[in-house]
């Protein structure tokens, strides 16, 4: 968990601290001659010594400003392209005079000069005050192409309000992380809920922090009512198959006994009617007797249906039981998906939320206690490949210069 900023640090790099030592760095590199680039406006002239009038006439007819192009070539008249790029003056001055006097035919080379008129531009891009097109010069380096470029880039408000940016972002961070751990705590409750477990096991990932004893009771608290829920459906359940159980002995009891009836029934009924058929007994006695087998039947037939019902009761409870399992495990099973994905979610806002809190740490130049900070890294791009580089590395013209803020976990 990130904590609030306590003070404010000095920005890491701005272009008022990007000017100084300029002059130190520039002595170093002043030794080092200039290599020409693409772009850069050059005046050339071209002079011969003539001995016998004891003076230089200058060839005007060639002297002039030349631009190096793109192909990294001057095009020289009656030379023709000439390569232009990478070479100094001197060796590009050296380069067109042998050129002449080989072309022409001359005894001795004409003396050539090659003078640097306008240097050829340099990008610089990225994450800087004032991204653009800015004029090169010689001994120039990544932190002074910075510097023309207003430093790297700081937010108007953040710079105004470092306190508050600062709050801002680590308080969001802050929920973000909350809400991830009560979705952790939650998931962990459905996963005991579907183990049939009592307890809730603390993800690793979790242990530690704060705040979190509050959330697991919570959600054992959550557990525990689901658990009397389902507790109390099956007893009720339970006790329904139990009640038609002794419904089923009861009708079976009363059956037995009606058998009985009906069989003491039948036989009297057999003794009557031989009776009545030698005069020896009433009809009416004989009608009696088979009302009351009849009524013996109809009861016993009674009881076996309610019987039957009975047991088509039990299957009905048990398969509400199984369906209400089933119903169950899928209900958790859905809502753990659903964590899952709300977990996934809550990770990226994480990641993202952090990388916004140490881009205002860099931004406002406020401490990240516990963090790794976020740096810039730059990069130089020419003749289209990009080249590292930090702070000290050289810059040629037509160069593009690139600051990229780096945060954790950036490649």
């Amino acid at each position: 968990m990130i904590q609030r900023p306590k003070g404010i640090r000095p920005l890491a790099v701005s272009a008022i601290w990007l000017v100084v030592g300029l002059g130190a760095l520039g002595a170093a590199q002043a030794s080092e001659p200039y290599a020409l680039g693409i772009s850069d406006k050059l005046n050339i002239k071209v002079v011969q010594w003539k001995a016998a009038e004891s003076d230089f006439a200058e060839w005007t007819a060639l002297g002039g400003e030349y631009v190096i192009g793109a192909d990294g070539n001057v095009n020289f008249p009656v030379v023709g392209p000439t390569e232009g790029a990478g070479k100094t003056s001197a060796e590009l001055a050296t380069a067109l005079g042998s050129a002449l006097q080989q072309t022409l035919g001359l005894v001795t080379a004409p003396t050539v000069t090659v003078e640097v008129a306008e240097y050829g531009p340099i990008y610089v891009s990225g994450d800087v005050g004032s991204p653009g097109e800015y004029k090169f010069a010689p001994n120039l380096t990544v932190i002074k192409a910075l510097a023309l470029a207003g430093g790297e880039r700081r937010g108007s408000e953040a710079v105004a309000r470092p306190e508050r940016e600062m709050l801002t972002t680590t308080g969001a961070l802050d929920v973000l992380e909350d809400d991830y751990s009560r979705l952790m705590i939650r998931r962990a409750r459905l996963d005991a809920e579907l183990a049939g477990q009592d307890r809730i096991t603390v993800p690793p990932e979790l242990d530690g922090a704060t705040g979190i004893s509050g959330i697991v009771d919570a959600e054992t608290a959550i557990l525990n009512a689901q658990k009397r829920q389902v507790e109390f459906q099956s007893r009720s359940l339970a006790d329904q198959v139990e009640l038609l159980k002794k419904q089923i002995e009861g009708f079976q009891q009363k059956r037995a006994n009606t058998e009985k009836q009906l069989v003491t029934a039948r036989d009297q009924l057999d003794k009557i009617t031989a009776l009545s058929d030698d005069g020896l007994a009433l009809a009416s006695r004989v009608s009696s007797l088979q009302t009351n087998v009849a009524d013996l039947e109809a009861r016993l037939l009674d009881s076996q249906t309610a019987s039957l019902q009975a047991q088509q009761d039990i299957a009905a409870v048990e398969r509400e039981q199984s369906r209400l399992s089933e119903q169950r495990i899928a209900d958790l099973t859905l809502e753990r998906q659903t964590v899952d994905g709300q977990i996934g979610a809550s990770q990226l806002k994480i990641a993202t939320q952090k990388g916004l809190v140490q881009e205002a740490a860099l931004h406002t130049g406020a401490e990240v206690p516990g963090e790794t900070a976020a740096a810039y890294r730059y990069a130089i791009i020419r003749n289209g490949e990009e080249i590292p580089a930090d702070l000290n590395t050289p810059v040629a013209a037509g160069d593009v210069v690139v600051a990229r803020l780096m945060l954790v976990g950036d490649k």
